[in-house]
């Protein structure tokens, strides 16, 4: 039962998420749009520059979906800016450009992933989210872990510490 009640918090959580999607073009920003609130997702921002993006970004999303050609900037100078901001933004590139070269370098940069804008981009943007939030879940509770980790050692080391002081005052 309580797998089941997490399981429907984090596809709660996974809704809520504030994704931007960062486009030059505007008929890939509508069509990505359309796609991300047909998915369920509600808090969709679009921009048609990198410029524009910029000026949102103290917002903090959780996702960007990222072009590489962006008219005022590449996509890749933009993810280094937002990896300069937060390190904890997933960033997912959505490009037309089949340069390996490019893919690696946003890979390198902490791209989440890169996605080439084809027939089936759609299909390959609701994957690549569906990956992600598999990610962020192991995440959170790795982070849960290592913070229970952390307690658990605080008490032990509280404990060794309080019971070295009482043996040292005892043989006083």
């Amino acid at each position: 039962m309580d797998s089941t009640i997490s399981n429907n918090e984090t596809m709660a959580n996974k809704f809520d998420s504030k994704i931007y999607v960062v486009d030059d073009d505007p008929f890939c920003l509508a069509t990505y749009d359309k796609h991300l609130r047909a998915q369920g997702y509600e808090n969709v921002t679009c921009f048609l520059s990198g410029t524009d993006f910029l000026l949102q970004l103290s917002d903090e999303p959780d996702i960007v979906l990222l072009d590489h050609d962006l008219g005022d900037m590449t996509g890749l100078d933009l993810l280094k800016d937002i990896k300069r901001f937060n390190s904890d933004i997933f960033v997912i590139f959505a490009s037309s450009r089949q340069q390996p070269e490019i893919a690696t370098e946003s890979l390198k940069n902490g791209a989440f992933d890169y996605i080439i804008k084809d027939d089936s981009v759609l299909e390959h943007i609701t994957a690549t989210l569906n990956k992600l939030f598999v990610v962020q879940d192991y995440l959170k509770k790795k982070r849960r872990n290592n913070r229970f980790f952390f307690f658990v050692g605080l008490i032990l080391a509280s404990c060794s510490l309080f019971s070295y002081l009482y043996d040292v005052l005892r043989s006083s």
